[in-house]
């Protein structure tokens, strides 16, 4: 008599395997499917860095179009045009600009003065 509980129960167990699950994995994690920032793809300098932080709103949240482009993560990498850090899933390399050692420095001064 135990033996025929044990086995139906295992077979019980069993068959759950077969049973789909009630909400696909994708639409479980995927709430912005086509999402991106405003410069993503096109030319990641100064210029559109200061545009979406004239637009940047703290009480918001963070999102492709609310984030501030001169926030750093814990190991100190920029983020894209969109908001997201090197390691994060939808984090595409921005487009740079070349810029020469003096330019560098004069925008590090005008960062430092921002206080940012």
């Amino acid at each position: 008599m135990k033996f025929a509980v044990v086995a139906l129960l295992a077979l019980v167990a069993a068959a759950s395997a077969f049973v789909a699950p009630s909400v696909p994995l994708a639409q479980r994690s995927c709430s912005r499917l086509f999402a991106e920032g405003k410069y993503d793809g096109k030319l990641w300098d100064e210029a559109a860095k200061q545009d979406v932080l004239s637009t940047y709103d703290a009480s918001k949240p963070w999102g492709e179009t609310n984030f501030d482009p001169y926030k750093r993560d814990g190991n100190g990498n920029a983020c894209d045009p969109s908001g997201y850090y090197p390691g994060e899933g939808k984090y595409k390399d921005p487009i740079r600009p070349s810029v020469s050692f003096a330019e560098y420095q004069k925008q590090r001064e005008e960062a430092a003065k921002a206080g940012n």
